[in-house]
């Protein structure tokens, strides 16, 4: 009975991870400047984008963010037990379809670390065996919170000296309307690239979902063979969830950008980008969400226009409280299933 009953577990464990990456998607909003400036047919940015996501959601889940996610953040005598993956999934879709009718923008990274941290600790607790100061690979998880502060402050920082050096180098040596339109065009082809290169790596920091079933790959549920379809499969839906789900995002958020520039939007994209380059490599799971809002941010202050700091200020407090409710909130239906016997 406990043998089907853990089969059924992992059987909604991998089709709970493929809806996580269709909403990975679905939720993407990277192409909103690429539509917004009328480069390409809308069908056919969705069509590139998603196949961008899904390509670096694939060709970074042997390794980095998901491995950080599904192994590396736990101590070395510790694996995930299917218990432990579901609780994690649950609190962090509970925590953040909460936030979405409250709201509040919420990061579903720091929801699933928030959520691991809390169902490591109470699983720490109910076992007597397991020592809790040697639960966590500690220096990874501080790597990981870290990198949630400084990859927005860079993302900032990296936006206004690009555009300043570009205002600087370029754009501030044009003359006339004429000009001005006609390097805006030549733009619009440059940020068809840099939107592609963001959307990879978008895909390839995304590690929520190949992280759960790289923690089924480590705790020997699944073989190599089984993760790397699973994970292609992911892939796939994530950019499903792009083609058929984000378009609504995207069409509407693009309408609100019909006034930028795409030299604008370039260096925004550029930046996000490099960002969640670096943080993968360094195989750090950061808000994608979090990095374009101060890319944003950062625009603006280089062409001193005004900064919404009140509104800011409310995101960041909502940003900072995710971790922790997440932890409480899985801890609590973790323990409940220890309550009940079921691990």
């Amino acid at each position: 009975m406990a043998v089907d009953i853990i089969s059924i577990l992992v059987v909604v464990l991998i089709v709970l991870a493929i809806a996580l990456a269709f909403s990975i998607g679905a939720n993407d909003e990277t192409l909103s400047t690429l539509v917004g400036a009328g480069v390409i047919k809308f069908k056919v940015a969705l069509l590139i984008g998603g196949i961008a996501v899904g390509v670096g959601m694939f060709s970074f889940s042997f390794a980095f963010v998901a491995k950080t996610v599904g192994a590396d953040l736990l101590g070395e005598a510790i694996t995930y037990t299917e218990f432990m993956l579901l609780t994690v999934l649950i609190s962090s879709i509970l925590w953040l379809v909460i936030g979405s009718f409250a709201g509040i923008p919420l990061s579903s990274t720091h929801s699933l670390v928030g959520s691991i941290f809390g169902v490591v600790i109470v699983y720490s607790i109910t076992h007597e065996a397991v020592n809790p100061e040697t639960v966590f690979n500690w220096a990874k998880l501080n790597n990981v919170i870290l990198g949630w502060f400084l990859s927005p402050l860079f993302g900032l920082i990296m936006t206004y000296v690009l555009f300043k050096l570009l205002a600087k180098v370029y754009l501030s040596r044009l003359k006339g309307l004429n000009q001005i339109e006609k390097s805006e065009k030549y733009f619009k082809w440059l940020l068809l690239i840099a939107v592609i290169f963001a959307e990879i790596w978008v895909g390839a920091n995304s590690g929520e979902a190949v992280g759960i079933l790289y923690g089924l790959l480590d705790g020997g549920t699944l073989n190599l063979e089984q993760y790397i379809f699973f994970a292609f499969i992911c892939g796939v839906f994530s950019c499903l969830g792009i083609f058929i789900a984000a378009r609504y995002v995207i069409r509407n958020l693009a309408s609100q950008m019909m006034d930028s520039r795409p030299s604008e939007s370039l260096i925004t994209q550029i930046s996000s980008a490099l960002i969640l380059m670096i943080a993968t490599f360094l195989s750090l799971p950061i808000s994608h969400s979090h990095v374009i809002v101060f890319c944003i941010i950062g625009m603006s202050v280089a062409q001193r226009k005004e900064v919404d700091y009140k509104g800011l200020g409310k995101m960041a407090i909502y940003w900072i409280l995710t971790f922790p409710v997440a932890a409480i909130l899985a801890g609590l239906i973790y323990f409940g299933f220890n309550l009940f016997g079921l691990v």
